[in-house]
């Protein structure tokens, strides 16, 4: 099938499972955007070789933008990068240190940080480890290999940001969404932040029905539009 004019959507995905959980969504996603969907399996997950790592992890993505721009079927200067949850966090940083190559950014039911949600998965060692965004560092922060600080890289990027944040989300509490649009939107104008009230942590994109793929078509039309043909 030949791609859509339309623009790409450089997809990341949650921690867990692989690519093949989320074809579904990415079928509606085709269906309700009229856009191109590209998606990977980092490293250690699904049928990829190696081990996952913050380090391999955005060298992958990184990967993959580069093989996005360099293609001659698609607009490359319509390329949005998606993320939900830890994918937000690779979504993040690359689109932080691409700031040519990438329109613009969507962020779905995120952490701040992977210490900061050590504290809210495991209670008992909130005392010991945590605080992201602060000057004071505990006492086995040292042990996180992959803290992916998403809560640094947001505020950062130059490129408009969607935030979309289910309210019911049982796994990254809210708050953490609501902190980082309030660090993005204190440096960027170009931010845009939706709730959805019944959105959970894996459904948000379901259960949020036609409001949900009514926000990101606007947010596309707005940031990554027909006309934009060059950079």
């Amino acid at each position: 099938m030949c791609p859509f004019a339309g623009p790409t959507i450089l997809f990341f995905q949650e921690n867990a499972g692989n690519i093949a959980h989320r074809l579904e969504m990415v079928r509606i996603m085709i269906q309700k955007l009229n856009c191109n969907v590209f998606m990977l399996s980092y490293r250690g997950y699904g049928e990829s070789d190696g081990y996952p790592s913050q380090h391999g992890i955005i060298k992958d993505a990184q990967a993959a933008l580069d093989h996005l721009s360099q293609r001659t079927d698609i607009d490359t200067s319509r390329i949005v990068v998606f993320g939900r949850s830890l994918g937000g966090a690779v979504g993040a940083v690359l689109t932080k240190n691409n700031p040519e190559k990438v329109s613009a950014l969507i962020l779905e039911n995120t952490f701040t940080s992977i210490l900061d949600m050590a504290g809210v998965l495991l209670p008992f060692l909130k005392w010991f480890i945590g605080g992201s965004g602060t000057k004071s560092l505990k006492l086995l922060n040292f042990v996180v290999r992959s803290p992916w600080n998403t809560i640094d890289a947001i505020g950062e990027v130059k490129q408009p940001v969607l935030f979309l944040s289910g309210l019911q989300d049982e796994m990254v509490p809210p708050f953490h969404m609501k902190m980082l649009y309030a660090k993005a939107a204190a440096r960027n104008s170009q931010c845009s932040f939706v709730e959805f009230p019944s959105g959970m942590h894996m459904d948000t994109w379901l259960t949020g029905g036609d409001v949900y793929w009514r926000t990101v078509m606007q947010f596309l039309v707005k940031h990554a539009p027909e006309e934009k043909k060059q950079r």
